[in-house]
């Protein structure tokens, strides 16, 4: 979304990366009765975007992480996994990652490959994931979190 074009949704607290040179674009709505705040996101690599929201819970909180990996970058997640050993995560976004895991139609790329052993290596992380690409509709709204 570019930055002369207004989003609002009725309800929702708006958190947005704005549209630009060397920026997608990219957009966390929380329900406006869920306590949240933007926080900032650890480095994930050159080139790519991130955009981190936590939701403030009764006991707890949870970092909400939404990534846009452009096809030819490489995502550096160690200190993003360092930080999801710390505190509740989830890690949402398009990382252009191809392996059978993610979706069983697919030739396996080098980010799929890289994606597929962390999934193997750390067991911590859990894929959620119906096995469709789904960052992409017919509007091409890109990666989206919806949070109840």
């Amino acid at each position: 979304m570019s930055k002369d074009k207004q989003f609002r949704l009725p309800g929702y607290q708006q958190y947005s990366v704005p549209k630009g040179p060397n920026s997608h674009g990219s957009m966390i709505l929380v329900r406006a009765t869920i306590p949240s705040s933007e926080v900032e996101p650890v480095h994930c690599g050159d080139g790519v975007e991130a955009q981190a929201v936590r939701i403030h819970l009764a006991n707890d909180s949870l970092v909400v992480y939404n990534i846009y990996k452009p096809p030819p970058k490489r995502l550096e997640a160690g200190e993003l996994l360092t930080q999801a050993t710390q505190e509740l995560m989830l890690i949402a976004g398009d990382f252009n990652a191809h392996h059978p895991t993610i979706n069983p139609t697919t030739t396996m790329n080098q980010d799929g490959h890289h994606l597929g052993e962390l999934l193997t290596d750390i067991p911590e992380i859990t894929l959620i994931n119906t096995g469709e690409p789904n960052t992409h509709t017919g509007r091409n709204i890109g990666p989206h979190i919806h949070l109840h």
